[in-house]
């Protein structure tokens, strides 16, 4: 009987302490992996005036890489700009002149020379290697005006 008891409590005592550093360790990995990917425009700011001529938009993102286009890799993306314009989810980002601007080359910055003046929306949103937004959605949204 006492071979049986000192034999549980020495497992007890094993199950118990020796994972802590890998138990935090896996909880601090599945937090990482729950937090979902984001975009943010940083430059320029939600609701900047800006002077007309080239605008310079950058983007950070979080939780995926920013590849070159044809990358179909499991969180990787690239990034696209709309401006004035509308995001079908489930289809690529068309190629239009002067509404969606493509930055397949893994750019995190671009420069629109042709902003009119007056009040623009513009959307950030990172897609696959075929320019099909990533699923969920990564995007931000900011309005500027243009002077």
């Amino acid at each position: 009987m006492r071979v049986t008891v000192g034999l549980g409590i020495a497992l007890m005592v094993l199950g118990c302490g020796g994972g802590g550093d890998t138990q935090e360790a896996d909880a601090g990995m599945a937090e990482e992996a729950a937090m979902p990917a984001r975009v943010t425009i940083t430059q320029p700011a939600d609701g900047a005036v800006v002077d007309a001529g080239p605008v310079l938009f950058v983007m950070e993102t979080e939780g995926l890489e920013i590849v070159e286009a044809g990358n179909m890799n499991p969180g990787t993306g690239h990034h696209h700009l709309v401006v004035d314009g509308d995001i079908d989810w489930a289809l690529p980002i068309p190629n239009d002149p002067g509404v969606h601007y493509h930055m397949g080359l893994a750019q995190t910055e671009f420069t629109i020379e042709d902003l009119t003046p007056g009040e623009h929306r513009v959307i950030s949103v990172v897609a696959d290697g075929v320019h099909i937004p990533v699923d969920p959605p990564v995007a931000d949204t900011i309005t500027i005006t243009v002077r």
